[in-house]
């Protein structure tokens, strides 16, 4: 395999999720947190890739990081190509012009580097700290998407960054794919959606006419070529999600007093999952390019894995699926 191929490919694909998680049951160091962040960084610019990602959730038990733009600024000082996503922020918990400069002052000082994904968010006991209402959560995101393009455009008294940030809109419920139509932005589709779905979610797109922005999927991915060690990761890998999961709200409810939602969930959550040897995980992310994704981002950063464990699997998706995918990549949308 050329250098060029490596490259071409790996240009397509982005790393996550970078969200330092510390719970109580498993505490984790702040500082070597962040530090760490940036030296992965700096391995995934180093390996060719095209970006890294992180998320946001606050005020929670499982501790996320509650300003990944600040986070990626750290980024930003250690690397000179790596394009930096969020997948997502939530823009209804801010206040559109602090987010719309915090937003530019970090793509302007990257040197046009930040791709920022966007959500509504979901978790009630979020938006009742910041003192705001869940069910006004679709007005407050329509205001974030008029306010954003007209601070980056100067329209505010700020100085105009252009093109400004690359807004992806997170999210597949109608709505969501509806304002990114609108707003013509890319979309960035959850991990479990299975490939006729996201084909269903680009016919929603293109249905409401003018649209042509890039799709990205998420997607949990793990390159083990044992069998053995591969079922065992997998079997981790849904124990994990189950005690992240069952905290959740669904349909209005904690998750534990709806156990057949909570059940569906990790269903999907099981069977979405790439967990197995290199021409396993290639081949379902193939499907997902047929399907009509233009950007893979792998979530390949679990909490349940080691420092050492996740810098050998960077390592190992740089080297093992570019052969795999280098005639499905080529007609991708999504540069550099």
């Amino acid at each position: 395999m050329t250098d060029d191929v490596n490259n071409r490919v790996l240009g397509h694909i982005g790393l996550g999720l970078w969200t330092m998680r510390s719970m109580a049951l498993h505490p984790r160091n702040r500082v070597a947190d962040y530090r760490a962040l940036g030296e992965d960084a700096v391995l995934a610019e180093q390996l060719g890739f095209h970006s890294i990602w992180s998320a946001e959730h606050r005020i929670w038990y499982d501790g996320w990081v509650p300003a990944p733009l600040h986070a990626l600024a750290h980024v930003a000082g250690l690397t000179s190509r790596l394009r930096m996503g969020t997948a997502v922020l939530l823009a209804t918990q801010h206040d559109p012009y602090t987010l719309a400069r915090t937003a530019a002052t970090l793509d302007r000082v990257s040197g046009g580097r930040l791709d920022l994904g966007i959500g509504l968010g979901h978790r009630d006991v979020e938006f009742d700290a910041l003192g705001l209402r869940r069910d006004q959560r679709g007005r407050r995101m329509d205001e974030v998407l008029e306010v954003m393009p007209a601070v980056w455009a100067g329209e505010h008294g700020d100085p105009p960054v252009e093109p400004g940030p690359t807004i992806w809109m997170g999210g597949m419920a109608p709505r969501a794919l509806e304002r990114a139509a609108a707003k013509n932005t890319n979309v960035i589709l959850p991990q479990t959606l299975r490939p006729e779905q996201v084909t269903r979610c680009l016919d929603t797109l293109h249905s409401h006419g003018g649209w042509n922005g890039a799709v990205g999927v998420l997607r949990d991915v793990w390159i083990e070529p044992l069998p053995r060690r591969a079922r065992s990761m997998h079997t981790r890998f849904v124990n994990n999600f189950r005690e992240e999961a069952g905290w959740w709200i669904l349909k209005g409810k904690p998750a534990h007093e709806v156990p057949d939602l909570l059940e569906s969930q990790m269903a999907r959550v099981a069977d979405s999952s790439l967990i197995g040897s290199a021409d396993e995980v290639a081949e379902g992310l193939r499907a997902l390019v047929d399907a009509g994704a233009d950007f893979l981002c792998l979530r390949i950063n679990f909490d349940l894995v080691s420092q050492a464990e996740l810098r050998d699997q960077m390592h190992r998706v740089a080297a093992e699926l570019p052969s795999r995918l280098a005639d499905v990549i080529s007609p991708l949308g999504v540069e550099r």
